[in-house]
């Protein structure tokens, strides 16, 4: 048996064309792969970003257990050092400067590929002159900027790097043999939303004077300035993002045979609007943790769809389970395998966290805590000193918090949350070094300025 592990960045649960109250039919290829597997529809992320979703993915641990998620401590496991401790070969492949081998990501792995480092020092030059002599908010540096990010892409497909990702995981598929772990992680949906021309025109999307890089930098600058209309182009542009993405997934699935396993999940989701945001910078709302999972099991699954909670903490779990390896003490989640089969699995809550603050994307900042904890009928959010409370049933949006909540349902989600709240320590920033190229990486992405 090989196992593929597919993680995509930034895609919403809203849409994955296989989840209940799908908004269009964004990923045929994936809605094919469904009807083969078992459809989690409320699997919940344990972080609002990549830096702060991965450790839980990886290594079924909490993003601030053992010192945060600054970079990876050697306490945590991770999925590919159990499997290479049981005789399994690994590969993976990504495009996002958080997930670099610096951050410890690449444990475990015989081949471990980063294929987003692209260079262009002679724009990057220009760009630090602007820095010299004109502010951050200037026009002149904005203008220049979204010209930065528009001829970037381009000139990273001229280098082979748009379907990098796919065509390694491709490969380490063809040509491995059995007991080989492979994960890839695709970049789109992400920010700036610039999918191919055949995409905007399948989702309709309207036309205007600015660039889609221009508008996606002003909706995370100022999403309060944008009209409906605007907002139609900016949720049609993630829209065909996400059928890219499903594009380039199902060249991947080609290569897939039937005696693999095959989970695919999203790192964390978008906000398009919500809550005032575009992107997702640190907030804990369901627009960013709740997320798709989709498991196919060697053969074909037993469950079509499954609506108990699971969470992010739960996929390496499952992965070994089926690779009948030794799952480490320190890992928190339980295999899905017996859902999957058609077994009953219990209720767990769901907390995810984090501390960091917008300007300061993957620092640990004890003052930046927020901590939410989650069933699918409720939510509490512990954030600047409060707590808020939602209905998910009756306020699935999350926009009216209840001042009061009552009940044993809630005293018994508070408690979950005053535990976790009593057993985080956040220590000082590691203060991991960010070569200037990750750092442009960071800013192409929207995460920095």
């Amino acid at each position: 048996m090989k196992t593929l592990l597919l993680t995509i960045d930034a895609w919403r649960a809203s849409h994955a064309s296989f989840a209940p109250d799908a908004v269009g039919d964004h990923t045929p290829n994936l809605a094919a792969l469904a009807e083969e597997g078992t459809v989690f529809s409320q699997a919940v992320s344990h972080g609002p970003a990549t830096p702060y979703a991965f450790p839980s993915v990886f290594t079924s641990t909490l993003p601030l257990d053992y010192g945060g998620y600054e970079q990876l401590s050697d306490e945590r496991t991770l999925v590919s050092e159990a499997l290479q401790e049981a005789g399994w070969s690994a590969a993976g492949v990504h495009a996002n400067p958080w997930l670099g081998e610096k951050y410890g990501y690449g444990r475990g792995y015989d081949i471990y590929r980063d294929v987003g480092e692209f260079g262009l020092p002679g724009l990057e030059r220009g760009r630090q002159f602007l820095l010299d002599n004109f502010s951050l908010d200037s026009p002149v540096y904005r203008a220049a900027q979204s010209l930065y990010r528009t001829v970037q892409g381009p000139l990273r497909m001229l280098g082979g790097g748009d379907a990098a990702e796919i065509e390694v995981a491709r490969e380490a598929l063809e040509k491995s043999s059995d007991e080989t772990f492979v994960w890839t992680h695709l970049l789109e949906p992400h920010a700036p939303y610039t999918p191919p021309k055949r995409h905007r025109e399948a989702v309709g999307v309207p036309e205007t004077d600015a660039t889609p890089s221009q508008l996606v930098t002003r909706a995370q600058h100022s999403p309060e300035e944008f009209s409906e209309r605007e907002r139609e182009v900016i949720r049609g542009l993630y829209a065909a993002s996400v059928r890219h993405a499903d594009e380039k997934v199902g060249k991947l699935l080609d290569a897939v045979d039937d005696d693999t396993l095959v989970i695919v999940s999203a790192d964390h989701g978008e906000a398009l609007f919500e809550h005032g945001q575009v992107g997702h910078e640190p907030a804990l709302y369901d627009e960013l943790t709740h997320v798709p999972l989709l498991v196919r099991p060697p053969g074909g699954a037993t469950t079509e769809q499954v609506e108990t909670q699971v969470r992010h903490i739960d996929i390496a779990p499952t992965i070994l389970d089926y690779a009948d390896a030794e799952r480490p003490d320190s890992y928190r989640g339980r295999s899905l395998r017996p859902a999957v089969e058609g077994e009953g699995i219990d209720e767990k809550t769901a907390i995810s966290e984090v501390a960091s603050s917008a300007t300061e994307p993957g620092r640990l900042a004890p003052d930046e805590l927020q901590v939410a904890v989650r069933t699918p009928e409720r939510k509490l959010i512990h954030a600047d000193g409060e707590v808020l409370a939602f209905d998910l049933k009756d306020d699935p949006e999350e926009r009216e918090p209840i001042t009061d909540p009552v009940g044993d349902d809630w005293d018994d989600l508070r408690a979950v949350l005053d535990d976790r709240l009593a057993t985080i320590d956040i220590g000082e920033s590691a203060g991991v070094d960010r070569d200037e190229e990750v750092q442009e990486r960071l800013r192409n992405l929207g995460y920095i300025d």
